[in-house]
């Protein structure tokens, strides 16, 4: 379990009371943080798509470097495709809730960090904290049927980490994002094509810079059904 993760948690939340926090902890570290079983020569039941030049899984936590022009874009005016940031996943049948703490590197426009559902390289969801042309760091979906759209959500620029979840149920998919860990807000509901199977993972982009240096704080996924994919409640 991922103690230091807790840790990040707690320094986060300035906010909350002792006894708020340690209900975050006791409810965070039941949870299996998956990128403490991981090693660079070991990644398990993870692959890649377009593996970076640098990353390193250290503290329960992995780094991923992404390169100029790196992004997953299937643009709506221009009708190309970009499909090639770093994007570390691992294959899920049926239901399940991915959650992830991600802090990525803002420095220039548009870098961001996602927590990615990938059916096919038409069909996808990029759920980002991103440095928004348009809002600065934001939360930011983007949903990919054939060609992607683009929607600004909460802004958030005192903050440098967010957690992220992504519920699905059969075909329905739902982000939440919190600043705690504990209080999650839905910032979209969406239905995808049929797909038994998809990937699940973290994604990294550098569309416009030279390079990103972003970091992942905990993933986990839990293969379980939500009835309520608004409040992520059984």
């Amino acid at each position: 379990m991922s103690f230091g993760v807790s840790i990040i948690v707690f320094l986060s939340c300035k906010n909350h009371s002792t006894k708020q926090n340690d209900t975050i902890m006791k409810e965070i570290i039941q949870q299996e943080n998956l990128l403490a079983t991981l090693q660079k020569n070991n990644l398990k039941d993870f692959k890649w798509t377009n593996e970076p030049d640098e990353y390193s899984i250290s503290n329960n936590s992995l780094s991923i470097t992404a390169g100029a022009k790196s992004d997953f874009f299937n643009d709506p005016i221009s009708n190309s495709i970009n499909a090639n940031a770093p994007f570390l996943y691992k294959e899920v049948s049926g239901d399940f809730v991915a959650t992830a703490l991600l802090k990525p590197d803002f420095n220039d426009m548009w870098n961001a960090m996602s927590l990615m559902v990938h059916i096919n390289e038409r069909n996808w969801i990029k759920f980002a904290f991103e440095n928004s042309d348009a809002t600065g760091k934001s939360v930011v979906t983007v949903v990919t049927r054939n060609v992607s759209d683009d929607a600004n959500g909460v802004i958030l620029n005192e903050i440098d980490m967010v957690w992220f979840k992504l519920a699905r149920r059969m075909d329905n998919y739902s982000l939440h994002w919190s600043v705690d860990g504990k209080e999650y807000k839905m910032a979209r509901l969406s239905a995808m094509p049929h797909s038994d199977t998809v990937k699940i993972g973290i994604e990294a982009q550098c569309p416009v810079g030279e390079h990103a240096n972003h970091k992942v704080l905990y993933f986990s996924v839990e293969e379980r059904s939500v009835e309520n994919l608004r409040k992520l409640e059984d």
